[in-house]
């Protein structure tokens, strides 16, 4: 399983999208999203995989540190004068839980 609940709140933070923001993208249930970021129950793996795809089609790059668990990464597009460019903002939760950000760099 990739999506933790906190993977899942923390992707949904970077994007700015409430969990009912998530259920209408995803097709599930605001009340599976409550409870499951809640550690109130674990997801399906089909459920699972509409969330991060949902999430993934939002912007959301999942990816694995070797120390630490899983990654997420949002791009942003940023204009010049004849071509674009993007960015990263990634964030880290560590096997202990804690947040570390990475500062941006730019993809080439």
């Amino acid at each position: 399983m990739i999506l933790t609940p906190a993977l899942c709140r923390a992707a949904r933070g970077f994007l700015d999208w409430t969990q009912m923001d998530l259920a209408d993208r995803s097709g599930v249930s605001r009340s599976t999203i409550r409870d499951y970021e809640g550690n109130r129950h674990s997801l399906h793996r089909a459920t699972e995989a509409q969330l991060r795809l949902a999430l993934e089609a939002g912007g959301i790059a999942f990816f694995r540190i070797e120390g630490h668990e899983i990654g997420i990464c949002t791009k942003a597009v940023v204009a010049e004068t004849r071509a674009q460019t993007h960015t990263e903002s990634c964030e880290i939760l560590s096997i202990a839980g804690e947040r570390n950000r990475a500062p941006p760099k730019p993809e080439q």
